[in-house]
């Protein structure tokens, strides 16, 4: 896959920003989403409850960092502790949604092997690419590999949503946050026109600023 995120390119892309932030209101992997207030809090006191297994562990980390890689502008995935995020999230689940996901994600070992004689962790950039491609977006799956391509949607909004809540990818985002700005001059005159609004109008109504 592409190291550059700033355009998907299928599956050979990165995520793009504006996909990215949509998947992070989305439900991911059939759990709702927790926050990572939630998540840190659920760690600090059970530090050693984890739901994936070592090889699931490192399969979920390079499809992950596959999704949103690391840039010139900052990490990838892991790099954010979302791996952490991502395994929490999948562990919250039923025990029927637990059971799905290794189900899921054993698929790719399986395919891999039937494909290329080794499981996806060995196998080459372009090879992993080359399935990933398969399976990137379920509106162009085949029917056989539809179900494979709905998880892996699933897969991409819940390592969105790890990557964009984590502070790296809040600072990737550059969101400040409620800091006061002395420079302002309110909405851009076009914008306000378009709208119908004027600020003269609310001054009016409302007697401006005492």
């Amino acid at each position: 896959m592409s190291q550059r995120r700033e355009k998907g390119e299928g599956g050979r892309g990165g995520l793009e920003r504006r996909e990215a932030i949509a998947a992070m209101g989305l439900g991911a992997l059939g759990v709702a989403l927790p926050s990572w207030q939630d998540f840190l809090r659920a760690r600090a006191a059970a530090p050693d409850d984890t739901f994936f297994t070592p090889s699931e562990r490192a399969l979920v980390t390079m499809l992950a960092d596959m999704i949103i890689p690391r840039d010139e502008r900052s990490g990838n995935v892991s790099d954010s502790g979302g791996i952490n995020y991502i395994d929490f999230v999948a562990g919250r689940g039923d025990e029927k949604t637990r059971a799905t996901i290794r189900k899921e994600l054993a698929w790719y070992d399986e395919e891999c092997r039937r494909r290329f004689g080794r499981e996806f962790v060995a196998c080459t950039e372009a090879e992993r690419g080359q399935l990933l491609d398969a399976i990137a977006w379920p509106a162009r799956a085949s029917a056989e590999l539809k179900p494979r391509a709905e998880f892996f949607s699933k897969l991409r909004d819940v390592s969105a949503a790890a990557f964009f809540s984590s502070r790296m990818g809040v600072e990737d985002l550059g969101y400040i946050g409620n800091v006061y700005n002395p420079d302002w001059r309110g909405a851009p005159p076009e914008c306000m026109e378009q709208l119908g609004l004027s600020y003269d109008e609310w001054d009016r109504k409302y007697g401006g600023l005492q």
